[in-house]
């Protein structure tokens, strides 16, 4: 199907590798964009825009590649202040016809704040 969407936010790193295989659809990982260090964006299909993979990645890699950058390198901004709690959370999605900017770039993946109330 083209018309593919999916954005999930949530925490840890079971519930991400099931959503990143959900949402990666089968793809082979060529390439990928690291925005602003909050956003990282992989393409399925070689991108003037992307960095070259040192090799075409399958969905259970890709996750643990993705999975590494937003828990160790990811820039989270600033923690939220409220009546509660904070961890370190994620957010996995498409954007419009299951694309990212452009037709090669397929999925998206940011840090997100995970927060607890009372």
């Amino acid at each position: 199907m083209d018309n593919f969407g999916f954005d999930v936010t949530y925490e840890g790193k079971e519930s991400f590798v099931k959503a990143f295989l959900m949402c990666n659809r089968d793809k082979v990982v060529t390439g990928y964009k690291i925005k602003e260090n909050k956003t990282l964006v992989l393409f399925w299909a070689d991108s003037t825009n992307a960095e070259k993979m040192p090799y075409g990645m399958t969905p259970p890699q890709a996750a643990e590649f993705a999975y590494g950058w937003v828990t160790g390198s990811a820039d989270y901004g600033q923690e939220p202040d409220h009546d509660g709690d904070n961890g370190k959370g994620w957010r996995i999605y498409t954007g419009d016809w299951g694309q990212i900017n452009e037709w090669q770039a397929h999925l998206a993946i940011e840090p997100s704040w995970a927060c607890y109330g009372k």
